[in-house]
Protein backbone atom coordinates (compact mmCIF):
# COMPACT_ATOMS: atom_id res chain seq x y z
CA UNK A 1 0.00 0.00 0.00
CA UNK A 2 4.73 5.15 -0.08
CA UNK A 3 4.12 3.68 -3.14
CA UNK A 4 6.97 1.18 -3.44
CA UNK A 5 6.36 -0.77 -0.27
CA UNK A 6 2.76 -0.02 0.46
CA UNK A 7 1.25 -1.33 -2.70
CA UNK A 8 1.16 -4.52 -0.68
CA UNK A 9 -2.35 -5.74 -1.39
CA UNK A 10 -2.42 -4.33 -4.74
CA UNK A 11 -0.75 -6.94 -6.87
CA UNK A 12 2.14 -5.98 -4.87
CA UNK A 13 -0.15 -5.02 -0.56
CA UNK A 14 -2.57 -6.33 2.92
CA UNK A 15 -3.28 -7.86 6.31
CA UNK A 16 -5.84 -7.84 9.19
CA UNK A 17 -8.67 -8.45 11.54
CA UNK A 18 -12.19 -9.36 12.31
CA UNK A 19 -15.48 -8.89 14.06
CA UNK A 20 -17.86 -11.61 15.02
CA UNK A 21 -21.29 -10.10 15.53
CA UNK A 22 -22.36 -11.98 18.65
CA UNK A 23 -19.40 -10.98 20.81
CA UNK A 24 -19.77 -8.42 23.56
CA UNK A 25 -17.46 -5.41 23.53
CA UNK A 26 -15.44 -6.89 26.39
CA UNK A 27 -15.00 -10.21 24.63
CA UNK A 28 -14.16 -8.49 21.37
CA UNK A 29 -11.34 -6.54 22.99
CA UNK A 30 -9.96 -9.55 24.85
CA UNK A 31 -8.64 -11.67 21.98
CA UNK A 32 -7.84 -11.57 18.29
CA UNK A 33 -10.49 -13.14 16.06
CA UNK A 34 -9.34 -15.21 13.14
CA UNK A 35 -12.48 -16.06 11.19
CA UNK A 36 -15.16 -14.05 9.49
CA UNK A 37 -12.82 -11.28 8.38
CA UNK A 38 -14.36 -9.00 5.77
CA UNK A 39 -11.64 -6.43 5.20
CA UNK A 40 -11.35 -3.46 2.87
CA UNK A 41 -8.11 -1.52 2.53
CA UNK A 42 -8.40 2.25 2.82
CA UNK A 43 -5.01 3.78 2.12
CA UNK A 44 -6.18 7.40 2.05
CA UNK A 45 -9.34 9.42 2.75
CA UNK A 46 -9.32 7.72 6.15
CA UNK A 47 -10.79 10.86 7.70
CA UNK A 48 -13.74 10.82 5.30
CA UNK A 49 -16.78 9.51 7.19
CA UNK A 50 -18.63 8.83 3.94
CA UNK A 51 -15.87 6.46 2.81
CA UNK A 52 -16.09 4.46 6.04
CA UNK A 53 -19.87 4.24 5.76
CA UNK A 54 -19.71 3.14 2.11
CA UNK A 55 -17.25 0.40 3.08
CA UNK A 56 -19.55 -0.75 5.89
CA UNK A 57 -22.48 -0.86 3.47
CA UNK A 58 -20.60 -3.38 1.31
CA UNK A 59 -20.53 -5.70 4.32
CA UNK A 60 -17.00 -5.13 5.59
CA UNK A 61 -16.30 -5.37 9.30
CA UNK A 62 -12.67 -4.20 9.25
CA UNK A 63 -10.83 -1.36 7.52
CA UNK A 64 -7.09 -1.66 7.00
CA UNK A 65 -5.57 1.82 7.21
CA UNK A 66 -2.15 3.06 6.23
CA UNK A 67 -1.33 4.81 9.53
CA UNK A 68 -0.32 3.98 13.09
CA UNK A 69 -3.07 3.66 15.69
CA UNK A 70 -4.74 6.88 16.83
CA UNK A 71 -7.76 8.01 18.81
CA UNK A 72 -9.04 9.84 15.75
CA UNK A 73 -9.06 6.69 13.63
CA UNK A 74 -10.62 4.74 16.48
CA UNK A 75 -13.47 7.26 16.66
CA UNK A 76 -13.97 7.15 12.89
CA UNK A 77 -14.16 3.36 12.94
CA UNK A 78 -16.55 3.38 15.87
CA UNK A 79 -18.92 5.80 14.14
CA UNK A 80 -19.12 3.45 11.14
CA UNK A 81 -19.51 0.31 13.26
CA UNK A 82 -16.18 -1.09 12.06
CA UNK A 83 -12.91 -2.25 13.55
CA UNK A 84 -9.61 -1.19 12.04
CA UNK A 85 -6.12 -2.43 11.42
CA UNK A 86 -3.20 -0.03 11.94
CA UNK A 87 0.02 -0.02 9.95
CA UNK A 88 3.56 0.34 11.28
CA UNK A 89 6.88 -0.03 9.53
CA UNK A 90 9.55 -2.08 11.28
CA UNK A 91 11.38 1.17 12.09
CA UNK A 92 8.22 2.78 13.48
CA UNK A 93 7.62 -0.22 15.74
CA UNK A 94 10.87 0.54 17.57
CA UNK A 95 9.78 4.08 18.43
CA UNK A 96 6.23 3.03 19.20
CA UNK A 97 7.40 0.30 21.59
CA UNK A 98 9.57 2.79 23.48
CA UNK A 99 6.73 5.27 24.04
CA UNK A 100 4.54 4.29 27.03
CA UNK A 101 2.05 7.08 26.31
CA UNK A 102 1.35 5.83 22.78
CA UNK A 103 1.11 2.24 24.01
CA UNK A 104 -1.42 3.22 26.69
CA UNK A 105 -3.45 5.19 24.16
CA UNK A 106 -3.53 2.25 21.74
CA UNK A 107 -4.53 -0.15 24.52
CA UNK A 108 -7.43 2.12 25.42
CA UNK A 109 -8.89 2.08 21.92
CA UNK A 110 -12.09 0.10 21.46
CA UNK A 111 -11.87 -0.49 17.71
CA UNK A 112 -8.20 -1.27 17.18
CA UNK A 113 -8.17 -4.84 15.95
CA UNK A 114 -4.48 -5.27 15.29
CA UNK A 115 -1.49 -4.32 13.19
CA UNK A 116 0.25 -5.14 9.97
CA UNK A 117 3.88 -4.36 9.32
CA UNK A 118 6.72 -4.37 6.78
CA UNK A 119 10.18 -2.95 6.29
CA UNK A 120 9.67 0.17 4.17
CA UNK A 121 13.39 0.29 3.35
CA UNK A 122 13.32 -3.15 1.72
CA UNK A 123 11.88 -4.18 -1.63
CA UNK A 124 8.21 -4.93 -1.14
CA UNK A 125 7.81 -8.48 0.17
CA UNK A 126 11.49 -8.81 1.08
CA UNK A 127 11.52 -7.99 4.81
CA UNK A 128 14.27 -10.22 6.16
CA UNK A 129 13.32 -12.94 8.69
CA UNK A 130 15.21 -11.27 11.55
CA UNK A 131 13.22 -8.06 11.04
CA UNK A 132 9.99 -10.04 10.80
CA UNK A 133 10.77 -11.80 14.06
CA UNK A 134 11.62 -8.60 15.91
CA UNK A 135 8.54 -6.76 14.67
CA UNK A 136 6.18 -9.63 15.40
CA UNK A 137 7.50 -10.49 18.84
CA UNK A 138 7.63 -6.83 19.88
CA UNK A 139 4.02 -6.14 18.94
CA UNK A 140 2.73 -9.44 20.37
CA UNK A 141 4.49 -8.81 23.67
CA UNK A 142 2.78 -5.41 23.92
CA UNK A 143 -0.59 -6.46 22.46
CA UNK A 144 -1.01 -10.22 22.94
CA UNK A 145 -4.74 -10.03 22.22
CA UNK A 146 -4.40 -8.21 18.90
CA UNK A 147 -3.63 -9.56 15.47
CA UNK A 148 -0.17 -8.95 14.09
CA UNK A 149 0.17 -9.60 10.37
CA UNK A 150 2.84 -9.63 7.69
CA UNK A 151 1.65 -9.77 4.05
CA UNK A 152 3.15 -12.46 1.82
CA UNK A 153 3.93 -11.30 -1.70
CA UNK A 154 3.52 -14.19 -4.14
CA UNK A 155 5.00 -13.16 -7.49
CA UNK A 156 8.70 -13.38 -6.43
CA UNK A 157 8.18 -17.14 -6.16
CA UNK A 158 8.46 -17.14 -9.96
CA UNK A 159 11.30 -14.70 -10.59
CA UNK A 160 13.46 -14.82 -7.44
CA UNK A 161 15.24 -18.12 -6.86
CA UNK A 162 14.99 -19.27 -3.25
CA UNK A 163 12.49 -16.57 -2.31
CA UNK A 164 10.39 -18.75 0.00
CA UNK A 165 13.43 -20.34 1.64
CA UNK A 166 14.96 -16.94 2.27
CA UNK A 167 11.94 -14.84 3.25
CA UNK A 168 8.81 -16.90 3.97
CA UNK A 169 8.32 -17.21 7.73
CA UNK A 170 4.65 -17.95 8.58
CA UNK A 171 5.49 -18.07 12.29
CA UNK A 172 5.83 -14.27 12.28
CA UNK A 173 2.25 -13.51 11.27
CA UNK A 174 -0.96 -14.54 13.01
CA UNK A 175 -2.64 -15.21 9.67
CA UNK A 176 -1.10 -16.05 6.33
CA UNK A 177 -1.98 -13.05 4.12
CA UNK A 178 -0.97 -13.88 0.54
CA UNK A 179 -1.47 -11.45 -2.33
CA UNK A 180 -1.14 -11.41 -6.10
CA UNK A 181 -3.41 -9.30 -8.29
CA UNK A 182 -3.98 -11.35 -11.42
CA UNK A 183 -5.74 -9.08 -13.95
CA UNK A 184 -3.91 -6.23 -15.66
CA UNK A 185 -0.33 -5.73 -16.80
CA UNK A 186 0.97 -7.78 -13.90
CA UNK A 187 4.55 -8.56 -12.92
CA UNK A 188 4.04 -12.01 -14.48
CA UNK A 189 2.58 -10.73 -17.73
CA UNK A 190 -0.69 -9.19 -18.95
CA UNK A 191 -4.02 -10.88 -18.31
CA UNK A 192 -7.66 -10.03 -19.00
CA UNK A 193 -10.39 -11.23 -16.67
CA UNK A 194 -11.44 -13.85 -19.23
CA UNK A 195 -7.92 -15.25 -19.55
CA UNK A 196 -6.72 -18.33 -17.67
CA UNK A 197 -5.20 -16.42 -14.75
CA UNK A 198 -6.67 -18.83 -12.20
CA UNK A 199 -4.03 -21.45 -12.97
CA UNK A 200 -1.24 -18.90 -12.58
CA UNK A 201 -2.56 -17.87 -9.16
CA UNK A 202 -3.06 -21.50 -8.16
CA UNK A 203 0.54 -22.28 -9.08
CA UNK A 204 1.79 -19.57 -6.74
CA UNK A 205 -0.47 -20.73 -3.93
CA UNK A 206 0.54 -24.37 -4.29
CA UNK A 207 4.13 -23.41 -3.52
CA UNK A 208 3.25 -21.81 -0.19
CA UNK A 209 0.37 -24.12 0.81
CA UNK A 210 2.76 -27.01 1.31
CA UNK A 211 4.84 -24.89 3.67
CA UNK A 212 1.99 -23.60 5.84
CA UNK A 213 1.62 -25.33 9.23
CA UNK A 214 -1.61 -27.25 9.75
CA UNK A 215 -4.27 -25.09 11.35
CA UNK A 216 -2.72 -21.78 10.27
CA UNK A 217 -5.41 -19.24 9.43
CA UNK A 218 -5.45 -17.59 6.02
CA UNK A 219 -6.57 -14.12 4.95
CA UNK A 220 -6.28 -13.79 1.15
CA UNK A 221 -5.90 -10.27 -0.19
CA UNK A 222 -7.90 -9.91 -3.39
CA UNK A 223 -7.64 -7.42 -6.23
CA UNK A 224 -10.30 -4.75 -5.78
CA UNK A 225 -9.24 -2.30 -8.47
CA UNK A 226 -9.20 -2.14 -12.25
CA UNK A 227 -6.54 -1.12 -14.74
CA UNK A 228 -7.45 0.82 -17.85
CA UNK A 229 -7.83 -1.63 -20.71
CA UNK A 230 -8.39 -4.55 -18.34
CA UNK A 231 -12.03 -4.33 -17.17
CA UNK A 232 -13.30 -6.57 -14.38
CA UNK A 233 -16.86 -7.61 -13.58
CA UNK A 234 -18.88 -8.25 -10.44
CA UNK A 235 -17.87 -11.92 -10.70
CA UNK A 236 -14.18 -11.14 -10.27
CA UNK A 237 -13.94 -11.20 -6.44
CA UNK A 238 -15.60 -14.61 -6.13
CA UNK A 239 -13.50 -16.01 -8.96
CA UNK A 240 -10.36 -15.04 -7.07
CA UNK A 241 -11.74 -16.53 -3.87
CA UNK A 242 -12.49 -19.81 -5.61
CA UNK A 243 -8.79 -20.27 -6.37
CA UNK A 244 -7.82 -19.83 -2.71
CA UNK A 245 -10.51 -22.32 -1.73
CA UNK A 246 -8.82 -24.98 -3.82
CA UNK A 247 -6.20 -25.06 -1.08
CA UNK A 248 -8.27 -23.95 1.93
CA UNK A 249 -11.85 -25.19 1.23
CA UNK A 250 -13.31 -23.79 4.46
CA UNK A 251 -11.83 -20.35 4.00
CA UNK A 252 -14.11 -17.68 5.48
CA UNK A 253 -11.85 -14.61 5.45
CA UNK A 254 -11.17 -12.13 2.67
CA UNK A 255 -9.52 -8.74 2.24
CA UNK A 256 -9.96 -6.45 -0.75
CA UNK A 257 -7.49 -3.82 -1.90
CA UNK A 258 -8.23 -0.94 -2.21
CA UNK A 259 -11.08 1.53 -1.68
CA UNK A 260 -8.66 4.42 -2.13
CA UNK A 261 -4.91 4.32 -2.85
CA UNK A 262 -2.41 6.37 -0.88
CA UNK A 263 -1.54 8.24 -4.07
CA UNK A 264 -3.36 8.45 -7.44
CA UNK A 265 -2.00 5.66 -9.62
CA UNK A 266 -3.27 5.96 -13.16
CA UNK A 267 -4.07 3.81 -15.02
CA UNK A 268 -5.52 2.08 -11.94
CA UNK A 269 -9.14 2.76 -10.97
CA UNK A 270 -10.00 2.39 -7.28
CA UNK A 271 -12.85 0.37 -5.83
CA UNK A 272 -14.56 3.60 -4.72
CA UNK A 273 -15.09 4.47 -8.40
CA UNK A 274 -16.23 1.00 -9.55
CA UNK A 275 -19.86 0.38 -8.53
CA UNK A 276 -20.02 -2.92 -10.41
CA UNK A 277 -17.00 -4.23 -8.52
CA UNK A 278 -18.44 -2.89 -5.25
CA UNK A 279 -21.47 -5.08 -5.84
CA UNK A 280 -19.18 -8.05 -6.43
CA UNK A 281 -17.35 -7.41 -3.16
CA UNK A 282 -20.66 -7.27 -1.33
CA UNK A 283 -21.67 -10.62 -2.83
CA UNK A 284 -18.27 -12.04 -1.84
CA UNK A 285 -18.71 -10.95 1.77
CA UNK A 286 -22.17 -12.49 1.85
CA UNK A 287 -20.73 -15.73 0.45
CA UNK A 288 -18.30 -16.00 3.36
CA UNK A 289 -21.24 -17.13 5.46
CA UNK A 290 -20.01 -15.82 8.79
CA UNK A 291 -23.19 -14.36 10.18
CA UNK A 292 -23.37 -11.40 7.83
CA UNK A 293 -27.08 -11.26 6.91
CA UNK A 294 -26.72 -10.45 3.22
CA UNK A 295 -25.67 -7.86 0.72
CA UNK A 296 -27.13 -4.43 1.58
CA UNK A 297 -24.98 -2.69 -1.02
CA UNK A 298 -26.22 0.51 -2.60
CA UNK A 299 -24.37 2.45 -5.26
CA UNK A 300 -21.64 4.54 -3.63
CA UNK A 301 -21.31 6.82 -6.65
CA UNK A 302 -23.99 8.02 -9.06
CA UNK A 303 -24.52 6.68 -12.53
CA UNK A 304 -22.63 8.64 -15.13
Amino acid sequence: MVRKSLRLFRGWLLALLVIQPDLSATEKNSRPLVSGLRVVVLETADRDASAWMAIATMGANVVATLKPPSAETDAMASAAGLDYLAFLTTAEIEGFAADPVRIAEARSERRLAGFYYLDSDAIEGFTIPAAQQRAYTTLKSLFPDKLVLYPTRLDPIVWKAGFLDDYFRPEFTDLLTPYFYPVGSTVLGPAQENDAWEDKLAGLLSDIARRVPEGKGVLPVLQGFQQDGYPVSARFPLRQMSVYRRFWPDLSNAAVDAWRFAQPQPPLVELADLPTLQRGVCVLFTDLGTGYPGCRWTRAIPLR
